[in-house]
């Protein structure tokens, strides 16, 4: 099946676990039957209980019921996992794939406007698929075990759940980026408030490019 609403191809990563479902991070189709991309850290290298949650959603204009007790999900596996970009591809035995290409941040210019889709929240149980329009605000380079990694920093402010969710080129459709995640300064002896670091509460979230996905499909 391949959809033509883009938020029908995009997915609550979770895991079942002895006390019920957990919610993890965000994944989306790409143009791979059964394939989806998803950041590595969300499934921290493991697929034991690892699902597929489907969302319900015909329109990024439908209602979501927040009171929704029942979900329908399926199983999932690792497919491959790039540790040093931080990037995971998910397999199931749903067909479904996405028209979207998989594209680059070279391709997109600071200034220039995205649409990112995602689960803010995920790790208070709330599964919300949300869509926030903002701009690059700057192209980077970030070192990972010696390899310097494109990235591109976002104007938005994200929350945990949204890791692993597609940035979209609003002028060609193409799929950018994959949401990585706030930045949050190295240093120690840190504080979290209500299970946030109030170090991660400013406008700007990093994303890696989609080549590095593309790479590995």
């Amino acid at each position: 099946m391949i959809f033509t609403d883009i938020c029908r191809g995009i997915f609550s990563v979770g895991r079942i676990t002895p006390t019920g479902l957990t919610l993890l991070g965000t994944a989306f189709a790409i143009n791979k039957p059964g394939f989806f991309a998803t950041a590595a850290h969300v499934v921290n290298h493991n697929d034991n209980g690892l699902v597929i949650i489907f969302n319900g959603m015909s329109s990024m204009q439908d209602y979501q019921d927040t009171s929704r007790k029942q979900v329908q999900y399926m199983s999932a596996v690792i497919a491959e996992i790039n540790p040093i970009c931080d990037v995971c591809l998910i397999k199931t035995e749903m067909t479904i794939q996405s028209t979207m290409s998989l594209s680059s941040t070279d391709n997109i210019q600071v200034g220039s406007e995205v649409v990112v889709f995602g689960y803010p929240h995920s790790n208070h149980g709330r599964m919300v698929l949300t869509q926030q329009n903002t701009h690059i605000g700057a192209k980077i380079l970030i070192e990972s075990a010696g390899i310097k990694l494109k990235n591109i920093i976002l104007n938005i402010q994200t929350r945990p759940g949204q890791s692993g969710g597609p940035i979209i080129n609003s002028q060609t459709n193409e799929i950018v980026g994959m949401v990585i995640g706030s930045y949050a300064p190295n240093t120690n002896g840190g504080i979290s408030i209500g299970g946030i670091d109030p170090q991660t509460l400013h406008q700007t979230t990093h994303a890696i490019s989609a080549e590095y996905i593309k790479e590995m499909t």
